[in-house]
């Protein structure tokens, strides 16, 4: 059994180390978003029917077509705020992609008549998001996002948004890093 492994980690060794073969080289963006929100559930859509959103956006392009993500954003009006990290999955390995992704943290929906303390609207949070990403070879970049929110404050509240977001890379993302191991 000893041996087969050795074997396997072996041949798994040889095959990933071609030669000429270029390395990933991952990177990083940041940025800011804007976009809007439409509560879903009755009880906060009586009291609200849209809130606006900008905030910061971070993205770690960690392999190729996956990314670790973080939005930490401020809703107006009612002085909301939420802080997410999540994971985003690109479909094609193209300059303009369709991409997936979630992410969870916490939130303090905006103000309405139905929360009146902080802590009938702070909670845990949930996203599921899809959409597109543009000129993902260059140093800036754009995301056009639509998601679907879910906050577990006083009462599950629940939206849909939209939004568009400009990105940053502090490093040339189309540069392959050179493979000097040998």
């Amino acid at each position: 059994m000893k041996k087969l492994l050795i074997l396997i980690a072996a041949l798994a060794v040889w095959t990933f180390a071609g030669e000429g073969r270029p390395v990933y080289n991952p990177y990083a963006s940041y940025g800011l978003e804007i976009g809007v929100n439409r509560p879903m559930n009755d009880r906060w859509k009586d009291n609200r029917k849209a809130f606006g959103d900008v905030g910061f956006i971070a993205n770690y392009q960690l392999l190729p077509y996956t990314s670790v993500t973080g939005d930490a954003g401020y809703s107006f009006p009612g002085n909301g705020f939420d802080v997410k990290f999540g994971i985003q999955q690109m479909l094609l390995p193209a300059g303009i992609t369709p991409f997936i992704g979630g992410m969870a943290g916490i939130q303090a929906i905006p103000e309405d008549d139905d929360a009146d303390t902080f802590g009938d609207r702070f909670g845990p949070t949930v996203e599921a998001n899809a959409g597109i990403f543009f000129f993902t070879e260059s140093w800036i970049s754009m995301r056009l996002k639509g998601s679907y929110q879910w906050t577990f404050a006083d009462e599950i509240n629940h939206s849909f948004g939209v939004s568009l977001g400009i990105l940053f890379a502090n490093s040339r993302p189309g540069l392959k890093a050179i493979d000097v191991s040998r």
